[in-house]
């Protein structure tokens, strides 16, 4: 289960606008007693024609919980992923999900979707698993990229 802020966003400005909403997300799941089960996320759902990202911008929680105002709850499909943990800066995330890709179309591995209200969204997600606060040093910050994997 998770809490998040979503939104749509173009590639060139994801370092701007979505790290800003990480807090929000973060003093909401505190404000109504949301006890998190991991580290702040990024998860990818579509892509649309007009050069825009829908993201959830997001942290686990423990059990399911009801948003209100901009957040919304949702939850991660329980299914299989293919994970890769990628150590550096978040500016090279990009090249870390275009290999991811290539070798998934390499092996015929075929990226999975979940319905959400009626629409098919994929599950890519970038767990940020070092707070860049408490490591200053980029070239130490771990991520763990995750996608879901579609059913044979």
């Amino acid at each position: 289960y998770y809490v998040a802020i979503r939104t749509k966003v173009k590639m060139s400005d994801i370092p701007t606008i979505l790290p800003p909403l990480i807090p929000e997300v973060l003093q909401w799941a505190e404000k109504n007693g949301l006890t998190q089960t991991g580290p702040c996320f990024f998860r990818y759902l579509s892509y649309d024609s007009d050069d825009q990202l829908s993201v959830d911008v997001g942290v686990p929680i423990q059990t399911p919980a009801t948003g209100d105002g901009n957040i919304i709850a949702g939850s991660f499909p329980a299914a299989n992923y293919v994970n890769v943990t990628y150590t550096g800066d978040y500016k090279d995330l990009h090249q870390v999900h275009m290999a991811l890709e290539s070798w998934m179309k390499e092996n015929n591995i075929k990226e999975g979707m979940q319905e959400i209200d009626g629409k098919k969204y994929g599950a890519r997600i970038e767990f940020y698993v070092t707070d860049p606060q408490e490591e200053p040093d980029p070239a130490k910050w771990r991520t763990d990229v995750s996608v879901l994997l579609a059913n044979k």
